[in-house]
């Protein structure tokens, strides 16, 4: 196509728009998905004003603006949870340093982000005989909740005396789909050690429906070891396994438990768990990108008739990653996200934040982050959801 005749085209387009009222513009925008209505910007200035107006995000899809981590400070030792926009305008209203937040919910740790809502932990205070809470916030809307308490004390080693074993419940992840529904879960795995390793014995889920925890035990069929790496999906909780190229998933009821091997052949069949689970475009993926092996491979799961398999779905080399860069050795390299809507993967490589565009295998570096917590889930994908307040049983 000519320049002239891309010229003469976009012009129409803008033509035709004009003769539209805002409010049947808006009624049209608001059916579109993310990727598209970013797309829609482009049309004319009056739909360019209309989707960045503040007043209609509640209406309008949105996309993935940028990611949390966490940084060290060096002088305390301390994490700090911090913000890495992606985005350029930033998402309008968004209040990413969580100032909206009461005293008492001060140095809360940022435990996940799931669909706009963010999921924080109270931090751990010597001596103190208040046990910590959970809080679930919206920083676009600057709604937040106070979680009532679960059966196991949250961020705790508890000593079970009638087990004579060591419990904790370190580990918790958010549950939200606003597209389904608009309450949200909180799942927290209840792990104990055996043989100096934390295995999920069971899982306590909370449901902003009904205000309360339930404690289901372990549906597994085998003994799992959590990796950290999880995120939710069509209504089940996926996180990935140490030791083994599989994926551990169970829904917000407790009533549903899989595990779901990636095909690999590795010469040692420990040799795996270092995957990250994510999703996109509504189909959760998997990403190999163990330490021993010269490429990245991912994997999407594909359902047919309710019978779960992995297919490989790209693969490229690290090299083709990184040696551009010119990565200096002991430098780590990780995988920081995936994009919800496009076929982008984001990587972490020492300071440097880059994505891989899987489509085009174009790499590019969008920011130096210094000081990145050397945590085991430093990012958490940040996706605003203009809409309050948050859905609980008062709220109902």
């Amino acid at each position: 196509m000519s320049s002239r005749l891309a010229a003469s085209r976009g012009t129409g387009m803008e033509a035709a728009s004009a003769y539209l009222p805002d409010d049947v513009v808006i009624e049209i925008l608001a059916r579109l998905p993310a990727k598209q209505l970013c797309r829609f910007k482009c049309v004319s200035r009056t739909w360019r004003r209309l989707i960045s107006d503040l007043a209609h995000s509640d209406r309008f899809a949105q996309t993935l603006s940028g990611l949390f981590y966490y940084r060290h400070r060096p002088h305390d030792g301390a994490h700090r949870p911090c913000f890495a926009g992606l985005r350029a305008p930033p998402p309008p209203g968004v209040d990413t340093a969580l100032s909206f937040l009461p005293p008492s919910c001060a140095g809360m740790e940022l435990l996940d982000s799931c669909n706009g809502l963010l999921l924080l932990r109270s931090s751990r205070v010597p001596w103190s005989p208040r046990p910590r809470f959970y809080v679930v916030c919206n920083p676009a809307t600057g709604d937040w909740v106070t979680l009532p308490q679960p059966s196991h004390a949250p961020g705790e080693m508890c000593y079970d005396d009638a087990m004579m074993a060591d419990k904790n419940t370190c580990v918790a992840a958010l549950g939200f789909d606003p597209a389904t529904s608009l309450h949200f879960h909180v799942f927290q795995l209840v792990e104990k050690e055996d043989q100096f390793v934390d295995v999920v014995v069971a899982m306590e889920i909370y449901s902003s429906e009904t205000g309360k925890w339930i404690l289901k035990e372990s549906g597994w069929s085998k003994s799992i070891l959590c990796n950290l790496q999880m995120t939710y999906l069509n209504g089940f909780l996926h996180f990935g396994i140490i030791d083994d190229d599989a994926v551990a998933s169970v829904d917000t009821k407790g009533q549903t438990w899989r595990v779901t091997h990636v095909q690999q052949r590795r010469d040692d069949p420990d040799d795996g768990g270092d995957g990250f689970v994510g999703h996109s475009q509504g189909r959760l993926l998997y990403v190999d990108a163990n330490l021993n092996d010269d490429s990245i491979s991912i994997y999407v799961l594909e359902d047919h008739d309710d019978r779960w398999e992995w297919t490989l779905k790209h693969s490229v080399s690290k090299l083709d990653l990184i040696q551009p860069r010119k990565s200096p050795r002991g430098v780590y390299f990780g995988v920081a996200a995936i994009h919800p809507d496009d076929d982008l993967i984001y990587f972490y490589e020492g300071e440097r934040l880059m994505s891989y565009d899987m489509t085009h295998g174009i790499v590019h570096v969008i920011c130096t982050l210094s000081e990145v917590s050397p945590v085991h889930r430093p990012f958490l994908p940040y996706v605003p959801f203009y809409s309050g307040p948050l859905a609980s049983p008062s709220a109902d």
